[in-house]
């Protein structure tokens, strides 16, 4: 197989009822837990961002800096 390009793609499990989950924590979880927008009703991206960077739910303060450092 030299010169030949390839992929080495590993198959995952999802749980057809429980669905997706981010470092272990259910949408449902997540939703709950990451900071949200004054107002808003969803987690900000940033959040998410945190969350799969660090495997930590971000205080609404690194959430901010996250923000900042973005724009």
């Amino acid at each position: 197989m030299r010169s030949i390009k390839g992929l080495v793609y590993d198959t995952s499990v999802l749980d057809a009822n429980e669905g997706i989950r981010f470092r272990g924590k259910t949408i449902e979880e997540c939703q709950a837990e990451l900071p949200k927008a004054k107002g808003g009703e969803e987690p900000l991206p940033e959040g998410l961002f945190w969350l799969l960077a660090t495997s930590q739910i971000p205080t609404q303060e690194q959430v901010d800096w996250v923000t900042r450092e973005w724009n």
